[in-house]
């Protein structure tokens, strides 16, 4: 598997950990349910990693992959799920899947957002992205510079 096609199913007790993945240009979804026997079949079916807090769950029978999180903290989280996997994420993927639904966002003309963001938004800045399953609109505004320093802070602390 591929640095940015693991592809994962967190459990309901992991949904910051997975709208950080998203961030980091990973395809996760976010179960509304326990880890449980089914969470862990219908993750092995779909082919994706399943994510839990839940540490009973490691010793059911297990098709397909599982890593356990152990940490409270969604930056710790973060990098146990890496350092587990030994992904090293894409900067270029940062910022590509919608934080809401998963989907791949898509680059819009300027002119289609017109009046669907305020307008201090739209006279501000000159790209746009548009998620096409929920229709949710992005910009690189402040989120995407917090989000930079988030990831910078990360590196700095796990190298030390």
């Amino acid at each position: 598997m591929g640095q940015m096609e693991a592809r994962f199913a967190a459990d309901c007790n992991l949904g910051k950990l997975a709208k950080w993945l998203r961030i980091l240009g990973y395809d996760t979804l976010h179960e509304r349910g326990n880890a449980d026997r089914r969470f862990l079949m219908n993750a092995w079916r779909a082919g994706r990693i399943a994510l839990t807090r839940k540490r009973k769950i490691a010793a059911l029978p297990l098709r397909g992959r599982l890593v356990v999180v152990n940490a409270d903290r969604v930056a710790r989280q973060i990098d146990e799920v890496l350092e587990a996997l030994t992904l090293d994420p894409d900067p270029a993927r940062r910022m590509t899947r919608c934080l809401r639904c998963n989907e791949l966002i898509e680059e819009v003309d300027r002119e289609g957002v017109e009046g669907l963001v305020p307008a201090y938004v739209y006279q501000k800045y000159p790209r746009f992205r548009r998620c096409p399953r929920c229709s949710g609109i992005f910009w690189p505004g402040t989120h995407r510079r917090n989000v930079e320093e988030a990831l910078r802070k990360r590196s700095r602390d796990h190298l030390l």
